[in-house]
């Protein structure tokens, strides 16, 4: 069996619903014409019977119509459209009297039936209306008159008018359905509009966006949040294309270093420490392919924002001993003198993983990029909105045009005057993006041949 569609979903539920509610409608207006149609019967009715109860002659035991010659020649002289019939019955529910119309019919008589009650009954298979009441004399009651009106055009009235209502039920509910499923269709036609869109946006096209259109209704909601998925797609793509190209691009150059070793190797038988030699080469070179995935890795894992920062008291001083004691003999071998004298044990609400990660690359490259013999100052200050982290060196500096470079991957500022300086281009980009992610704010300044200042503001 196929499933209705959406459209056709939407018109068949407004249908329920308007079904329902035709019907209760429908059920109304006949049931306030047949009210009011009995109820103008049931007036009528008493009327005619209370009139006649007070026309009738009661005398000894017998009641009769005061004024029936003059009932029957008019009865003679003119053609009720409307006619009304009488009957008069004793106390015990014995015919007495009728009106001429009746000829020689009964309208039939129940004495234990209630007064002043209408209801329909037959008359020559004719549906009738009657009503039953009570013949009062001196404050007793001497019996009863029965009075009665045809009610074959009030029924006919009333059987049309439901015919016509079942009738135009069911066609009434075609028309909405019809109606309601072209409504629906018009109301879906943008739905349409963004699954084409949508199908057409494949990975080669993830820059097309889905039309958004101008009311601020939930379909302007639905392609705003579609286009907002793409953009973050998209920019997920681009960081793979690009972890991609730059693992590619930075591993070339070990493994073909390695290669080149090997196939050294083998050309020709050679001595012990010629082995020694390139094998350690190589070893070099696997550590430095190593090294250089792991920031690769870093690198992604902050710029996709895989990470989730967990704030929690970090002792600035702490960090920063451990920070300097890692490159102790880095320090050592250049002859560096670290100045880092606080005044008290600061801390800091932060990620201690990102803030250490932002501090030990600024220190590396404070160090990495310092001469022989030069100072390396950190300082910490606390103000009331920020707790201040400042790095200074007096070594290499970064020329004007390198500084708007020096934050992204793999840009190395002056890379071929600083062949002894080992390096990939991350540690900056990292620190970027890390510096991003923790709601950190970092200042770089530097003067070419004097050194850099380093300023990172964490938020109290």
């Amino acid at each position: 069996m196929k499933p209705f569609s959406y459209r056709n979903r939407i018109a068949f539920n407004y249908i329920v619903a308007t079904a329902a509610l035709l019907a209760l409608v429908f059920f109304l207006v006949f049931f306030v014409v047949r009210v009011a149609v009995y109820s103008h019967l049931d007036n009528l009715l008493d009327k005619v019977a209370e009139k006649h109860s007070k026309e009738v002659l009661v005398q000894d035991g017998k009641i009769t119509f005061i004024n029936k010659d003059e009932w029957e020649e008019r009865e003679h002289r003119e053609v009720e459209v409307n006619p009304v019939f009488i009957e008069v019955h004793g106390i015990d529910g014995k015919l007495m009297d009728r009106s001429p119309n009746l000829k020689a019919d009964e309208l039939g008589f129940d004495v234990n039936s209630p007064e002043n009650k209408q209801f329909n009954s037959r008359l020559h298979e004719k549906h009738i209306r009657q009503v039953k009441v009570a013949v009062v004399r001196d404050g007793e009651k001497a019996g009863y008159v029965s009075a009665a009106v045809p009610i074959e055009g009030y029924l006919l009235v009333l059987n049309t008018l439901r015919n016509i209502l079942l009738v135009s039920f069911p066609f009434s509910l075609l028309l909405l359905f019809l109606v309601a499923r072209y409504l629906a269709g018009k109301s879906i036609r943008p739905v349409r509009v963004i699954i084409e869109a949508t199908q057409k946006i494949q990975q080669d096209s993830l820059n097309d966006r889905i039309p958004v259109f101008g009311k601020k209704d939930e379909l302007h909601q639905l392609a705003s949040a579609i286009n907002e998925l793409l953009e973050r797609i998209e920019s997920s793509m681009i960081r793979e294309k690009q972890f991609t190209s730059d693992a590619a691009h930075q591993l070339k150059t070990p493994l073909a270093v390695l290669k080149g070793t090997f196939e050294v190797l083998v050309r020709k038988p050679r001595n012990n420490h010629e082995y020694v030699t390139r094998i350690n080469a190589g070893i070099d070179e696997i550590n430095r392919m190593s090294e250089m995935v792991d920031q690769l890795l870093l690198l992604a894992r902050v710029d996709g924002k895989q990470y989730l920062p967990q704030l929690a008291d970090t002792s600035l001083v702490e960090m920063i001993d451990s920070i300097i004691q890692r490159f102790s003999r880095k320090i050592s071998e250049q002859n560096l003198s670290i100045v880092f004298n606080p005044e008290s044990n600061l801390s800091a609400v932060s990620d201690p993983f990102l803030l250490e990660l932002i501090l030990e690359n600024l220190i590396s490259n404070a160090l990495k990029y310092s001469n022989p013999g030069d100072k390396v100052e950190i300082r910490l200050t606390q103000t009331n909105d920020n707790t201040l982290v400042e790095i200074s060196d007096n070594g290499k500096g970064i020329r004007n045009e390198d500084m708007e470079h020096i934050f992204s991957p793999f840009y190395r500022a002056g890379a071929m005057e600083h062949t002894n300086v080992k390096g990939y281009g991350l540690g900056l980009s990292i620190v970027k993006r890390a510096c991003s992610l923790a709601g950190i704010q970092l200042e770089l300044k530097s003067i070419y041949g004097k050194g850099t200042h380093a300023v990172v503001r964490i938020p109290n």
